[in-house]
């Protein structure tokens, strides 16, 4: 299974590299919503986990952009931001097609419990 992680800071992208790496997932990271539909669009992707406070495209339009398209709507898509989180935000990206809403920082374990729960 592979996952790809969309997140504008190099550290950010690292730590999950790094937790789901460790527990058995391959993963892919790009730095926004532009190079992520560009993997989108040439490689075999389980699971997206994208920030939302991005440059290019941010995290609610490519949620956007991915349950609009027809080969890219079954793919579960989990929002993980330090940023955005208020209820509204929470609402938002849920009315977007976010599977789930997760707030940084996240223990790995309640991380990786809801991986496994979406996936």
């Amino acid at each position: 299974m592979t996952i790809l992680i969309v997140d504008d800071y190099e550290q950010n992208r690292y730590l999950l590299e790094v937790i789901l790496n460790g527990n058995g997932f391959a993963t892919r990271s790009v730095a926004n919503g532009v190079e992520a539909l560009e993997i989108l669009g040439s490689e075999k992707i389980d699971l997206i986990i994208s920030d939302i406070l991005m440059p290019v495209m941010d995290g609610f339009q490519l949620c956007r952009k991915v349950r609009t398209n027809p080969e890219l709507c079954m793919i579960p898509l989990i929002i993980y931001t330090a940023t955005y989180t208020s209820a509204k935000d929470e609402e938002l990206a849920r009315q977007l097609g976010a599977d789930r809403f997760i707030l940084k920082p996240c223990e790995p374990d309640v991380f990786l419990e809801a991986v496994r729960t979406v996936m």
